[in-house]
């Protein structure tokens, strides 16, 4: 079975899968490979058709001896080198960068390839990227190293660029979802009413408006997350930790935020130019550039852990000030 049949169909014309699956049946494919997308479930088929196409295995190539992966764990979810007093009888722990390395530097258990696999690379620390670097440079003969990342540009310049970089589609375009259509359609409609001019009555109902806007979003935010994570506990390897475990979970939520919140910017954008279209000079730049810039100090806070649900209560608020600054002039 070739590469592309062994993914979903909406994979399989993807320029990533396409090159990749050349590269495959010409012998010449790159030791590194970096993959990312706005999801990580968009990748994970790819790495896992080409890993058993690499290690000839018709089992879960996750679990196959030579297939060797590192995932985030603990509460900070970082990728962690490995310290001394973690090792155990000279072995240096499980799922650390050095574990990493020197399984990979070591002769394949069934003499063929094998494959090294580091999933969101971008949670790597200054050491174990240091330490990944110096194993990418000089890789040994018959490996290949895959790193996935919803985050490229938070990887070391010095790692993508000795990496084959690709970019992967959505597997699933959660904005599909009808509890997401329904919720932009409220957006629009609290920015409609916004516009519209208000009294001292129903500012108090715009107000209220922009909490239930917020409750629903967290709402619609953790069901996704639920959803794919379900999806992807099956193929979780059995030996996996309860720390690896929460760090994919929350990973996973953190991926749908990133798109809600894309969206939720391009929703705006394109409201303002529906606007200007019927009304022009309606909505001055500088307060659209204001709006703008309030989510993406959202985004922010949420990157350094900020309450979730107040940094969005704090978006919505603000932009109702600016919105309403705009309908008052």
């Amino acid at each position: 079975m070739s590469l592309s049949q062994a993914l979903p169909e909406a994979l399989r014309e993807c320029r990533a899968v396409q090159v990749l699956e050349r590269s495959i049946q010409q012998n010449r494919l790159g030791h590194g490979i970096l993959l990312h997308s706005s999801n990580l479930e968009a990748i994970e088929p790819i790495v896992s058709a080409i890993t058993t196409e690499l290690l000839g295995t018709e089992r879960d190539p996750f679990l196959h001896p030579d297939c060797f992966t590192l995932r985030p764990s603990g509460k900070a979810r970082m990728i962690k080198i490995g310290s001394e007093s973690e090792r155990s009888q000279g072995e240096w722990p499980q799922n650390s960068m050095r574990r990493l390395v020197i399984d990979i530097q070591k002769s394949s258990n069934q003499g063929g390839r094998k494959v090294g696999i580091i999933f969101e690379a971008d949670r790597m620390n200054r050491q174990s990227a240091n330490a990944f670097l110096k194993t990418l440079e000089e890789p040994p003969p018959g490996t290949t190293l895959f790193l996935l990342t919803t985050r490229p540009y938070d990887l070391l310049d010095t790692i993508r660029s000795r990496c084959l970089n690709f970019r992967v589609p959505d597997l699933e375009d959660a904005f599909q979802n009808p509890a997401w259509q329904d919720w932009t359609h409220q957006y629009r409609q609290w920015l409609s009413r916004i516009l519209q001019g208000s009294n001292k009555n129903s500012v108090n109902h715009l107000i209220f408006g922009a909490y239930g806007l917020n409750a629903r979003y967290q709402q619609l935010l953790k069901e996704l997350t639920k959803a794919a994570w379900t999806r992807q506990k099956e193929k979780l390897p059995e030996n996996i930790s309860s720390n690896e475990k929460d760090a994919l979970e929350v990973g996973i939520s953190r991926s749908f935020r990133k798109q809600l919140l894309a969206e939720i910017e391009r929703l705006t954008l394109e409201y303002a130019r529906e606007v200007e279209m019927l009304n022009p000079g309606r909505l001055p730049t500088n307060a659209l550039h204001r709006v703008i810039q309030t989510l993406e100090h959202t985004a922010g806070l949420l990157e350094i852990n900020f309450n979730q649900v107040a940094a969005l209560e704090l978006f919505f608020l603000k932009s109702l000030r600016i919105w309403s600054s705009v309908r008052s002039t």
